[in-house]
């Protein structure tokens, strides 16, 4: 129990270091990196959750699943990633490669009563990070243009899951959004006469407040050991209240002087920022508790969203998740095969995501696959969850980006018996 205690401290020391930034251009846009609201299990099965249900694990893609958690039972999970990213276009000169390693959440999980369990925790939301450059020459002047970004959205969660009949379940996310996204682009060129003329826009964008979710589950009985649960999700559209604080200079430099001029300036802007609506659905088949066999389908249309009262290059998103899961014993079974009871995970994930740059004709597409395993521990239901995911985002069409990448989770599920007092002979 000391080590369990333990490894609850280690983590929430963890989560009060921020959220680590992906270093991709794609981030330029809208909130950002969206970041997915699956769990350690689902990342290895493509990320489908929406009809998951495992009382082993929790699940806020779809808090209707959290009404399985058992009622004598308290979970904790803890995820980590780490990431390397290639980013490529037309020109072979122009690349790079980052990486990052950052929390991916931290949750905990309890029953209330027999029908309603509920769950806290925190995890990013969405993600920014970026830094580009570009140059053109007019009349033999060079125009030098930089663009920068980071910060992120982080949201704090409080899901609950209800089990009001039979085999239908019901859940409710509720969700405060936080966070603080830094953006600063500037021109920079040398005219004629030797002196350098500067254009510097600053843009600091406060995001404070709170949405709502929910979802759906319905068990169907195919046979003794057959079963096929249905999921639905649903995403309240919010206008989430912000402020600003805006600031652009202009300066001009000639030798060892310079002169800066304030041609804007505001603080603590107030506007709005837009979350549109999301619907989701998916399905789960499951036999013996052996293999689990799932898709799920979520879209989203970013075409009228706003931020600050102005549009950007967003479109409507749809993504596709298929997965599977194969634990030869099946759950709950004792075995002396350790390999017999670990979990075999696979998946595929298509996202045609909410850029849209329409200038090129280009909406940006994110496809992968991912692989990983289930370690449990034995007489417990504490397991290790490794996950990897191997994808590609943008195109060089059009004179875009490309960014291969590679991700690996390492998940802690640590599930303890609460008010049960424990006999030694």
């Amino acid at each position: 129990m000391q080590n369990r205690v333990l490894l609850v401290f280690i983590a929430i020391i963890a989560s009060q270091a921020a959220f680590a930034q992906n270093g991709s251009p794609y981030t330029r846009y809208g909130l950002g990196s969206l970041t997915s609201s699956y769990f350690g299990p689902a990342r290895a099965m493509g990320g489908i959750s929406f009809a998951s249900s495992s009382g082993r694990h929790l699940n806020i893609s779809n808090p209707a699943g959290l009404a399985t958690i058992d009622s004598l039972s308290f979970i904790f999970e803890f995820g980590m990633e780490s990431g390397l990213r290639q980013l490529a276009t037309t020109n072979p000169d122009l690349s790079a490669l980052n990486n990052d390693t950052r929390m991916s959440y931290l949750s905990f999980g309890f029953p209330i009563t027999r029908w309603w369990a509920s769950s806290i925790g925190i995890m990013p939301f969405s993600t920014m990070g970026y830094n580009i450059r570009s140059v053109d020459s007019l009349y033999n002047v060079s125009k030098y243009y930089f663009y920068e970004g980071s910060g992120g959205v982080n949201q704090v969660f409080w899901s609950h899951g209800f089990a009001p009949f039979k085999n239908f379940r019901i859940g409710l996310n509720m969700k405060y959004l936080f966070g603080m996204q830094n953006r600063t682009n500037s021109v920079e060129f040398e005219d004629e006469s030797g002196a350098y003329v500067n254009i510097l826009e600053e843009n600091m964008v406060f995001i404070n407040d709170f949405c709502f979710s929910g979802g759906l589950q319905y068990d169907l009985r195919l046979g003794e050991k057959n079963s096929l649960t249905l999921g639905a999700v649903f995403t309240y559209p919010t206008r989430l209240n912000s402020r600003r604080d805006a600031l652009v200079t202009n300066s001009l430099s000639v030798g060892s002087s310079a002169a800066v001029d304030t041609i804007y300036y505001t603080e603590d802007e107030r506007g709005e920022v837009s979350l549109p609506m999301s619907i989701g659905g998916g399905l789960l088949y499951n036999f013996d508790d052996k293999l689990k066999l799932g898709v799920d389908y979520t879209m989203q249309d970013w075409s009228d969203a706003v931020f600050f009262n102005q549009s950007d290059s967003l479109g409507n998103s749809n993504c596709f998740r298929f997965g599977l899961e194969y634990t030869p014993a099946g759950l709950n079974r004792a075995t002396n095969n350790y390999g017999s009871k670990v979990s075999y995970r696979l998946g595929f994930y298509y996202d045609n995501t909410y850029l849209n740059f329409a200038s090129s004709g280009e909406q940006i597409d994110d496809f992968g696959i991912s692989f990983g395993f289930g370690l449990p521990l034995n007489r417990s239901k504490t397991s290790f969850n490794i996950s990897i995911e191997l994808g590609q985002r943008g195109t060089t069409r059009n004179n875009l980006v490309r960014e291969r990448y590679a991700n690996i989770g390492l998940n802690l599920t640590l599930s303890d018996v609460w008010f049960v007092k424990r006999k030694f002979d």
